[in-house]
């Protein structure tokens, strides 16, 4: 029979608010679940919320029940603002449709069409490390990160015809746009984003940037007589498989917005996370090396060599363990439902974390160690397969999953082929828990010469 979860009591009116409010908000979820287990109950002023940290939970929540746990959330509704209707933000039939047009472009064969313009990107990120090593500065690596993938996707959605001055104007806009849209997730109080304030203002000014150079790209490529391989071009042949009928202009500019958030931020901060964590692994960066340069020696990687690179993505795959790109998500619950055991009420929150599944003691030995060996295929394949979501699971999988793990390996290798990457000795690092998982403090590290790039 089912039951009605246990969890705190909180405070009169407010319920949990300023615990889940905090900075420490994934150390408050991870003691309840201590302390009440996998299904928690809590209240967030007068609205109930259930915090769910099972694998078989979340497979029923993202595969069989799909429909009943929405995106109807205020922190979605915020992610929207910015997004539009996606295949990220969109519900029901029209994310349905939404996601067999765009899936095409997504998959393996044709992410393999962008390797060189990845590599091409790397090279030239690499380069101008190569000058700062040679001067003995230090560099920044999450701000080097974060220009590194920004450089990686916009060069991927638009290729050629991006000018250097859209470039600028894109980098200008993007941190500032970044940081409004998690103030606005961690504090969802929408009525002091309604004010008349020039922050407000500027907020949306940041959006008009980019709608003004998406649009303007949209419109030339169009009457364009070449045609790059490249994301947007995808995505303009792409069409409705029932209907025949392509993107239109604006919702080809809301999946080329989404690309844009979602390819680049969590991906910036999970390769900062790796170098920190490769500085003091001595034994990983060993291996690292190893392989590249038995794959690659001084050649710049193709396509063809992300299969054959596998302890880099072992090592990625283990830094997304420990730092997941998005560390709690919301959902919405519909309708009355049975959740395993548990009676879960309609109208209700719901919040999954990434952070806490990865840590779960039932299915990760030794949780806070950093083993990339996890990622051998005989371990994932005995692994449940819900107690892994760093691109979340089900149906709604992050699209571009392939696309960020061609990348990052990419990174990991083409930098190992010149550097060794080495934290600075004064350097602190702590989690930023937003709605990311991004560095709370600059990440400053030395460039080691390992050999040059032949030319």
């Amino acid at each position: 029979m089912a039951k009605k979860p246990n969890g705190p009591r909180g405070y009169p009116f407010i319920g949990s608010l300023p615990k889940l409010a905090s900075s420490k908000r994934v150390e408050w979820l991870q003691s309840i679940t201590n302390t009440y287990g996998d299904v928690v109950e809590f209240k967030l002023l007068k609205k109930n919320f259930y915090l769910i940290n099972h694998p078989d939970l979340m497979k029923d929540i993202l595969t069989r029940d799909i429909d009943n746990y929405t995106k109807k959330t205020i922190s979605f509704k915020f992610i929207k603002e910015v997004l539009g209707e996606s295949t990220f933000t969109a519900m029901g039939d029209d994310w349905r449709r939404k996601r067999l047009t765009v899936q095409p472009s997504f998959r393996n064969a044709s992410i393999s069409n962008l390797a060189t313009i990845m590599t091409d990107c790397i090279e030239e990120f690499l380069t101008e490390w190569e000058s700062q090593c040679d001067s003995g500065k230090t560099v920044e690596l999450s701000a080097a990160m974060m220009h590194l993938t920004l450089k990686v996707v916009v060069k991927a959605l638009f290729s050629s015809t991006l000018s250097d001055t859209d470039f600028k104007d894109i980098t200008k806009v993007f941190k500032p746009l970044l940081e409004a849209v998690n103030a606005r997730i961690s504090f969802p109080v929408k009525m002091l984003y309604r004010l008349p304030l020039n922050k407000n203002k500027k907020y949306q000014g940041y959006i008009d940037t980019l709608d003004d150079i998406i649009y303007r790209i949209i419109a030339d490529r169009r009457v364009a007589d070449n045609k790059p391989t490249d994301l947007l071009q995808m995505l303009i042949d792409a069409t409705d498989e029932e209907t025949g009928l392509p993107l239109t202009d604006i919702e080809l500019r809301n999946e080329l917005m989404t690309m844009f958030i979602a390819g680049h931020e969590t991906t910036a901060n999970a390769m900062s996370w790796l170098w920190t964590i490769l500085s003091s692994k001595s034994d990983i960066r060993q291996k690292i090396e190893q392989e590249v340069d038995e794959v690659l020696g001084d050649r710049v990687p193709d396509a063809s060599d992300f299969a054959n690179l596998p302890y880099c993505l072992k090592v990625f795959k283990e830094t997304m363990r420990l730092y997941p790109p998005v560390p709690i998500l919301p959902r919405q619950v519909e309708r009355d439902t049975t959740l395993g055991n548990y009676k879960i009420k309609g109208g209700s929150g719901v919040l999954f974390s990434p952070h806490l599944l990865h840590r779960h003691p039932d299915f990760w030995d030794a949780p806070e160690v950093f083993d990339p060996n996890r990622f051998d295929k005989e371990e994932e394949r005995k692994r449940h397969t819900y107690a892994y979501l760093p691109f979340g699971g089900g149906a709604r999988v992050c699209i571009g999953n392939n696309f960020a793990l061609m990348e990052a390996v990419f990174i990991i290798a083409m930098t190992t082929q010149r550097f060794r990457v080495n934290l600075d000795s004064d350097t602190s690092f702590e989690p930023l828990v937003g709605l990311t998982t991004k560095p709370k403090f600059a990440l400053h590290a030395l460039l080691q010469r390992r050999r040059a790039r032949n030319t």
